[in-house]
């Protein structure tokens, strides 16, 4: 499962946005969702943290409930990358742990079994794992939610329909689009009433509204901000990449999904209907409705893949017992089938085994903004100012950076992103008043080619008119260089 420890350049990579003190300067309370519910919300989207999807746009409402949540934990556990990543790292353990006593509800302990390993092995889970965003938790309470409406259908009681109630409005609170697996469970509450439940419908509608209810907000003003993720157009070739995508790795893709259509056709109708449904109406209304909701992302879909692993198990363990079905009898065909079975985890751990390392490394196109940060903090002297160009990313993963101790002033920032409502800062009109007095500065660039590129001409026209360069320091994907005012 995947680790809370930090590898060499991962402070780049964990999602967060700093100690509420130590980022309170950058600008006031109120941190955006998805910063690491500190107050300041530089959530860099060099840290993996949810930080805003659009482009710049203003905060997203949808994303609310897992600013609170990280807010709580930063709050208590520290900013650190390990702290940061524990929270989503437990979520996925318990994940696998819950999907084992799905599968074993729905199919067999055995299925059960199968599906906790491969979850455990999919390259998808260990990225995300790794990174403080909303995505291990949907994935935990869509797993949780339908475990408890199965056990409430089976022994039908208040105090079932109420936890079942509770992980509704958990799923809906980690992420919108996972409460899409509410129509696995009608499926499932329908096919509890033609056999004979009365009341179940009546349950499950009772659950359904009172669980929603506390997300309804969240709905309405989400629907508002739809504009802030409109550039993001389905198109068929993200149909034909969401394997890949989802999953982590073509191979876990192809393999999961090849064992889930085995499945499907071989586990039995009545098993297979709420994981088929589960796993495939999500996404299918997520792309023909893209146009309008532009929600086919394969990481807002992440809680489909137990569904997907619990079909992929049963496929497996039906072509086990296939394949040990002439010749072998009673306790030495089940020894047979479960040594053909664990052979196969085996298996697909081997051949999945670079993909989980990769996933627990910095995506490749991430600045190393960790690397910048000790540059600046070694090098830095009282007085110092420091000017960011790039994407406005850049300034949230810099004060993530820098959030101990001492650092230089951020003296073209005028107004915070807490003041402008939106991620990046609104920046001063005059640069060169702004960087009256400095005799240092510190310039960190995400631009590709010159660290200039990009600037305004005002902000370049005054550094090249006051100040030169005294090194350059190029790192991965960004460019460190510190400013020294010159002499007239």
């Amino acid at each position: 499962m995947p680790s809370s420890s930090a590898s060499p350049r991962t402070t780049s990579t964990v999602s967060t946005c700093g100690r509420p003190d130590d980022l309170h300067r950058a600008g006031p309370p109120g941190g955006p969702p998805g910063s690491s519910a500190t107050r300041q919300p530089t959530c860099p989207g060099h840290l993996g943290l949810s930080c805003p999807d659009g482009r710049g746009g203003r905060l997203k409402s949808a994303a609310a409930a897992s600013a609170g949540r990280s807010h709580a934990w930063t709050a208590l556990a520290g900013t650190s990358p390990a702290a940061l990543r524990l929270p989503q790292g437990l979520a996925m353990a318990a994940s696998a742990g819950l999907l084992g006593l799905l599968g074993r509800q729905v199919f067999t302990s055995r299925t059960g079994l199968v599906a906790g390993l491969l979850f455990a092995l999919v390259p998808a889970v260990t990225r995300y794992g790794h990174e403080a965003r909303p995505y291990a938790f949907a994935v935990l309470f869509s797993v949780l939610a339908t475990l408890l409406l199965l056990r409430a259908l089976l022994r039908p009681t208040l105090k079932g329909w109420a936890l079942y109630t509770s992980a509704i409005t958990l799923t809906g609170l980690s992420h919108l689009v996972a409460l899409c697996v509410v129509v696995a469970h009608a499926v499932a509450v329908l096919r509890a009433r033609r056999g004979g439940d009365h009341v179940a419908l009546w349950a499950f509608g009772c659950a359904v509204v009172m669980g929603t209810s506390a997300v309804v907000p969240m709905i309405a003003k989400g629907s508002e901000q739809a504009g802030r993720i409109a550039w993001r157009n389905a198109t068929v070739r993200d149909l034909t990449t969401y394997p890949m995508e989802l999953f982590g790795t073509w191979f876990s893709g192809a393999v999961v999904m090849g064992l889930g259509v085995v499945g499907l056709l071989t586990a039995g109708r009545k098993a297979v209907v709420v994981p088929a449904v589960w796993a495939v109406l999500p996404p299918v209304l997520a792309f023909l409705t893209s146009d309008l909701f532009r929600l086919f992302q394969p990481r807002y879909l992440l809680f489909t893949v137990p569904a997907w692993l619990l079909l992929a198990a049963a496929g497996a363990v039906r072509c086990a017992d296939a394949l040990t079905l002439a010749g072998w009898t009673g306790r030495l065909r089940r020894v047979a089938g479960g040594v053909l079975v664990t052979g196969a985890v085996a298996g697909f751990a081997f051949q999945v085994l670079p993909a989980l390392a990769t996933a627990r490394q910095d995506l490749s196109g991430e600045p190393d903004f960790a690397a910048a940060g000790h540059i600046v903090t070694a090098g830095q002297r009282p007085g110092d100012g420091i000017v960011y160009n790039g994407d406005f990313g850049v300034r949230k993963a810099m004060a993530y950076e820098l959030r101990e101790g001492a650092r230089p002033k951020d003296v073209l920032m005028k107004l915070t992103p807490q003041q402008t409502g939106w991620y990046a800062a609104d920046e001063c009109d005059v640069p060169a008043a702004c960087l009256v007095g400095r005799r240092r500065l510190w310039l960190v660039s995400t631009a590709a080619g010159s660290t200039r590129s990009g600037m305004s001409a005002s902000t370049g026209a005054a550094l090249a008119g006051r100040f030169t360069v005294v090194h350059t320091k190029r790192l991965h994907n960004l460019t460190v260089q510190p400013l020294e005012r010159r002499n007239r």
